[in-house]
């Protein structure tokens, strides 16, 4: 059973802003949303409040509870909870996806991060991002440099030793 999002997808938007969530992306929203049945739409919780990040952050119902609690439990009345809520209660949105998996963006969210006829998906482990296919590119391109960076020019770099130790080799039980 699927509990993370991953992978990419680039799909359509319509005049209307809808647009059709990637079917894994769908499974993942079913799967990590406790109330979900399959009589109920799925739902998922949209993010868009910090001006720095030129992508939608869409999370699964109990990936938001989860960041909830965390906010929650930060010291009343600081600065930081103050903004984290803001940020991820107040600039937010619950959609559900109707009965063909497509959602509807509104203008103003369409607007925020430069949405035209096309969206892509990107796949965050316990959240997604929805984003124009223009800023994806140049992500990706940052992404490559700074791998390239990181490995110091090493042509045989394996971005995979950036992980740390696994702390239980496979088949240690």
């Amino acid at each position: 059973m699927e509990r993370e999002f991953t992978g990419v997808s680039r799909n359509k938007v319509d005049g209307k802003g809808r647009v059709s969530i990637p079917v894994k992306f769908r499974r993942v929203l079913q799967n990590c949303d406790a109330d979900y049945t399959p009589d109920s739409p799925i739902r998922l919780h949209i993010t868009f409040g910090d001006p720095s990040k030129r992508f939608l952050e869409c999370w699964s119902a109990d990936a938001y509870a989860r960041l909830l609690a965390r906010i929650s439990a930060m010291k009343s009345g600081s600065a930081q909870k103050r903004i984290m809520s803001y940020y991820y209660k107040t600039m937010s949105e619950t959609v559900t996806l109707d009965d063909t998996g497509r959602l509807v963006l509104s203008q103003e969210l369409r607007d925020k991060i430069a949405l035209d006829e096309e969206a892509a998906f990107e796949g965050h482990g316990e959240k997604f991002h929805i984003l124009s296919p223009a800023e994806a590119d140049q992500q990706a391109a940052a992404f490559a440099a700074l791998l390239a960076e990181l490995g110091q020019g090493d042509e045989h770099f394996d971005a995979l030793s950036l992980l740390p130790d696994d702390p239980a080799p496979a088949g240690a039980e």
